[in-house]
């Protein structure tokens, strides 16, 4: 094509934009689906706990670990205040494991933690959505993810061990 005795390049420059266009489309999608890939963790689900600590809840036959990841979500989310942690509130006191198992709520009766049975701990009814008595846990702060509830449930019903 020639305009005015001059050949017009144009067409042949629009072409390869579109395609540069078309490559680098490809090549960002082609990134996104490989980024999604190397995200999976094998089946198990991270949870960023307070500070950034991660804790992992690994297939079902892993056993929660007390000290790795039930102690950090207390000492996060159960200190403030000075409420659990380092102190016993309402006869709990979250602070090692055996606070934790000699804990008797006062508004329960009862020891907080009933090893092996998460669905009669009050514990667990203190950090889910309408407890049975009184307000739910922690107490002025964000609730606890449904992740660290259910990793909660998972060690009780496993019969809350020391490991």
């Amino acid at each position: 094509m020639q305009r005015g005795g001059r050949p017009t390049i144009l067409p042949r420059i629009k072409e390869k934009k579109m395609k540069w266009k078309s490559l680098s489309a490809l090549l960002f999608g082609v990134a996104l689906v490989l980024s999604a890939c190397g995200s999976d963790s094998g089946g198990s689900t991270d949870i960023t706990g307070p500070g950034g600590a991660e804790e992992i809840i690994n297939d079902p036959s892993t056993p929660i670990s007390y000290s790795q990841q039930v102690a950090p979500i207390f000492q996060g989310s159960c200190a403030g205040s000075g409420c659990h942690v380092n102190n016993s509130r309402n006869g709990v006191e979250l602070t090692t494991y055996s606070t934790t198992m000699a804990s008797v709520g006062t508004n329960y009766g009862s020891k907080i933690v009933i090893a092996g049975n998460a669905s009669l701990s009050p514990l667990v009814d203190k950090i889910e959505a309408n407890p049975a008595i009184g307000d739910r846990m922690p107490d002025g702060r964000a609730a606890l993810s449904q992740a660290k509830i259910d990793l909660i449930r998972k060690w009780i019903n496993e019969g809350a061990l020391n490991n």
